[in-house]
């Protein structure tokens, strides 16, 4: 996610540039008038349904699954409540790097969007049970200060270090590159990374040591 995507950019800006230009020639008639998505402005839209799929891969040779691409999906369940507050049940799939046979954790976050569009994370549901934590600011909706921390309470107390690192793009995924995700990475030696988009939610995921299990998204739906 870090790496530069230099020539995908310049690739953009110059189709951006060449579509713009030129006048003369009839207007078009406006055509129907769009209905906003109210979500548009997220990093991480929540709503009961949505979905992302991701296509994971070991980029660095160390063999996770063989080699071989696999799958993961994260996606939104029911509301709940925790301490009075609601909160959507936020399921997201983890590759335990290494494993082997690949082993992928399931976690249940209990995440929340208040009106200026931060994600703030009460909790979790573990085996049925919600298990509270202090609620925690968990993805800004004004991501600025390189290097922010972003700690929070595990499931089992302990504390996940968790930092914002900046403005990178994606690599190339089925949907496009996107061109500025706010990276967040966690755990000592960044274990697992998470670059979001807005209006999308994760577009790109990086998980083990040295960022070497790859999961781009290849498809997403939000209500």
């Amino acid at each position: 996610m870090r790496q530069s995507m230099l020539v995908a950019v310049l690739a953009t800006a110059f189709t951006l540039y060449a579509c713009g230009g030129g006048g003369g020639g009839t207007a078009p008639p406006p055509g129907p008038t769009s209905t906003p998505n109210p979500q548009a402005h997220l990093y991480e839209p929540l709503a009961t349904g949505d979905s992302w799929s991701y296509s994971c891969q070991d980029i660095k040779g160390g063999g996770e699954n063989g080699g071989q691409p696999f799958t993961i999906t994260d996606s939104v369940g029911p509301t709940t409540t925790v301490n009075g507050q609601t909160v959507y049940e936020f399921s997201l799939q983890i590759p335990q790097v290494p494993s082997s046979p690949l082993s992928i954790a399931t976690q249940i976050q209990l995440l929340a969007n208040d009106s200026h569009g931060n994600v703030t994370l009460y909790g979790y549901l573990v085996n049925g049970s919600v298990v509270g934590v202090t609620p925690t600011l968990f993805v800004s909706a004004n991501p600025s200060l390189q290097n922010a921390s972003f700690n929070y309470t595990a499931p089992n107390g302990s504390t996940i270090i968790r930092t914002f690192a900046g403005f990178f793009p994606t690599h190339p995924t089925k949907l496009g590159t996107f061109p500025s995700v706010a990276d967040y990475e966690e755990g000592a030696g960044a274990m697992n990374n998470y670059g979001y988009a807005p209006g999308v939610g994760i577009a790109e995921e990086d998980h083990g040591p040295n960022n070497e299990v790859d999961c781009l998204i290849t498809a997403f739906t939000l209500h």
